[in-house]
């Protein structure tokens, strides 16, 4: 006698549930580097726009000397050690000074009203630019 056989055995369900998780896996974690990505480049946009009002925030309210070759130097590499040393050629800019100014808006919320722009007058033989530095840590508040 030929018996009807209906539905799915319990080795076929483990199966199905075993791919699915696979799957599931793989793709999750393809989102959370792709989520990553855009706050990186979020983080990017924003300390490259935080860096643009510093300086002309700066050029508006400050005159700063040339600063020295090893100071501006040491500023491209990202030391900023020699700041307080060389005050006169460089300016500490926060978020919070751009905000209350009303040159900066962060509705998200990604800086800290504690983060920070250094603004320096870069100086390369008798030609000098105004120049910023933010680090990397800058607007990274996700």
């Amino acid at each position: 006698m030929i018996q009807n056989k209906k539905g799915f055995t319990l080795v076929e369900l483990m199966a199905v549930i075993v791919i699915l998780a696979i799957i599931i896996t793989v793709a999750s974690s393809s989102i959370f580097a792709t989520v990553n990505r855009a706050k990186k480049g979020t983080a990017e946009e924003m300390r490259g726009s935080l860096s643009d009002i510093a300086i002309t925030y700066v050029l508006d309210n400050y005159h700063l000397k040339k600063c020295s070759d090893s100071f501006s130097k040491e500023m491209i590499q990202g030391k900023t050690t020699n700041l307080a040393t060389n005050g006169n050629c460089a300016k500490k800019i926060t978020v919070d000074t751009l905000i209350k100014e009303g040159l900066f808006e962060d509705k998200k919320g990604y800086c800290k009203n504690t983060d920070f722009v250094i603004v320096y007058r870069y100086s390369n033989g008798d030609d000098s630019e105004y120049k910023a530095y933010a680090s990397d840590t800058v607007c990274t508040n996700f």
